[in-house]
């Protein structure tokens, strides 16, 4: 059976955590095919006035791709709008790569909130979770998921965007290309 890797996340923007988690993923499990799948809006995160339309996220992706050498972007929950339900996507994707086993790589900080996804007994049917440690050490999950150790970056997107606005450095936070991007289009000043 073919794998397909799937990465899901606000993106805003992509950072050297997410992407070690995507190239650990990557090693780990071996997929035939990765996609990265910026949500246009998480169902249990506060969006305000720092997020970024979807062109930019996904600009920074496609930049990220380039260092990663794999992955593709997957617009359809930008292309949906309203609230990205992980259950509603993949019943969708489901139905495009039926001959695959779905990976869907989440942190820790979302594996204690699984209880709160929609479907979730449902969803834990159709894929297996990758839980990579996130703010601890090491990371023990339920039967049938995957637990991934990789060294931990403490980085975050909100860290990077107040950085910006600040008009601080956010070198070695994200790649140079995407540093590059961030400083020419002026990204998060305001």
């Amino acid at each position: 059976m073919k794998k397909l890797m799937i990465y899901g996340g606000q993106f805003n923007p992509i950072h050297i955590g997410h992407m070690l988690v995507a190239s650990e993923s990557y090693q780990f499990v071996q997929p035939d095919e990765f996609l990265f799948l910026p949500s246009y809006q998480s169902p249990l995160k506060e969006h305000n006035e720092s997020y970024l339309i979807e062109s930019e996220r996904v600009n920074m992706l496609e930049l990220a791709i380039k260092d990663l050498q794999f992955g593709v972007v997957d617009r359809r929950e930008l292309n949906r709008k309203g609230t990205s339900y992980t259950f509603d996507t993949i019943k969708e994707i489901q139905s495009e790569y039926p001959e695959h086993q779905i990976y869907f790589i989440i942190g820790t900080d979302q594996y204690e909130n699984l209880n709160k996804w929609k479907n979730i007994d449902e969803l834990k049917e159709m894929l297996i979770f990758v839980v990579v440690n996130r703010e601890v050490d090491r990371q023990d999950v339920h039967e049938g998921m995957l637990a991934l150790h990789i060294p931990r970056i403490d980085v975050s997107s909100t860290d990077i965007r107040n950085r910006c606005k600040n008009r601080q450095s956010i070198k070695m936070l994200v790649t140079p290309r995407i540093e590059t991007y961030i400083k020419r289009g002026r990204l998060y000043e305001n």
